[in-house]
């Protein structure tokens, strides 16, 4: 496709499946923090005042799983009272594989899986255009309603943008819309005003496409302030958002609640740096790359380039050279990007920030796999 409109949503850190995804990365964060690297994977439900959490590990929880659940919720910005009582949270903790530091060295894939990263010059971060201004509005809709701008607004809320492409660019923002809860319903005039001040055109000026006349910008408040008291949640549901929106083609597991030695998770990372570079070292102005593992290989069966015709080489060279500068390994991908250390280098949370706005082009959080130090090795 050359011409087209995709769209792309995001949401703000108090929806419930984004609550269940920052609960399911905290408890990954605690464990590496404490330095137990014991194959945790951590999963969440949530419905009307009802945590359910689930834990496999091969060491028992460094914290109060519990309290550390409830003190998400609150970091979202829900009190006690906006759901009638402290919620309910229900653990089931389990002994799984303990990871010994040889099984780790040469780790093989547990799973099949084909990770898929992408880049491109649509924006600073190298991101696709539509999920860049998705997240950009729900982070400014958070910032904005923690810092009193908007008081009326619930911590649950969602950004969906749509976009115009010529020739893979994009020209025009189709629509935007918001939708939300309320603290204090107010009339929609007055909320679409608000809402355009102090979240649209901060979010949005100076970065691509900008709103106009063309632009239909539609909101739908909720009654009351939505959240777990009015709609469920689960780990995992927004892949999408925590990828590249509809823009390209991506995995389908989760990437939230999951330690380094799953290969779902860092084979996205290792495949969205390697993206990255190719688009920084010139080798194209945009590159999807796909990274398929089989179970117990220690190395990718293959590693395709797209390029989508945008390469100063064909998109097989572009792949020869992938490989042959990056070292896409089970064991290597988290050791050489330092993905077990992170938490604690980071005063114990890490894992945590990239389960709201997204996994990727995150360099607000100066995340290993977007340092392009690397592409230099490419050109």
């Amino acid at each position: 496709m050359r011409n087209f409109v995709i769209t792309s949503e995001s949401v703000t850190v108090g929806h419930p499946d984004k609550l269940c995804d920052q609960i399911s990365d905290a408890v990954v964060d605690a464990y590496l923090a404490a330095g137990v690297r014991a194959g945790v994977i951590a999963e969440c439900a949530i419905a009307s005042g009802v945590i359910f959490l689930s834990v496999r590990a091969g060491a028992d929880a460094p914290v109060d799983l519990a309290a550390l659940t409830r003190r998400i919720i609150l970091d979202a910005g829900y009190a006690d009272k906006d759901h009638g009582r402290t919620p309910t949270v229900m653990l089931d903790l389990a002994h799984g594989r303990e990871l010994t530091e040889a099984a780790l060295a040469g780790a093989r894939a547990r799973h099949m899986v084909s990770a898929f990263g992408y880049a491109c010059g649509h924006t600073e971060t190298d991101m696709p255009y539509p999920i860049f201004a998705a997240h950009r509005l729900t982070a400014t809709l958070d910032r904005a309603r923690k810092e009193g701008r908007l008081p009326w607004l619930s911590p649950d809320a969602q950004a969906q943008v749509a976009v115009e492409f010529a020739d893979r660019v994009p020209v025009a923002l189709t629509a935007i819309a918001l939708t939300f809860g309320t603290r204090d319903r107010l009339d929609a005039e007055t909320m679409q005003a608000a809402l355009m001040e102090q979240a649209v055109g901060p979010a949005l000026s100076g970065h691509g496409p900008q709103p106009d006349d063309r632009t239909r910008f539609v909101v739908f408040p909720a009654d009351g302030i939505a959240g777990p008291s009015t709609h469920s949640g689960l780990t995992g549901r927004k892949s999408a958002d925590d990828a590249y929106g509809s823009f390209v083609r991506r995995s389908g597991p989760a990437l939230s609640g999951k330690d380094p030695s799953r290969i779902d998770r860092i084979a996205s990372y290792a495949a969205r740096q390697a993206a990255r570079a190719v688009v920084r070292a010139g080798l194209a102005g945009e590159c999807e790359l796909q990274l398929s593992y089989i179970v117990g290989d220690e190395a990718p069966a293959s590693v395709e380039v797209e390029s989508y015709g945008s390469g100063n080489r064909s998109d097989a060279q572009i792949a020869q050279r992938v490989k042959e500068v990056f070292d896409f390994r089970v064991g290597a991908i988290a050791e050489r990007m330092g993905l077990w250390e992170l938490p604690g280098a980071r005063g114990g949370r890490f894992y945590r920030d990239l389960a709201a706005y997204g996994h990727m082009g995150r360099d607000d959080l100066s995340p290993p796999w977007e340092d392009m130090e690397i592409a230099g090795k490419l050109a």
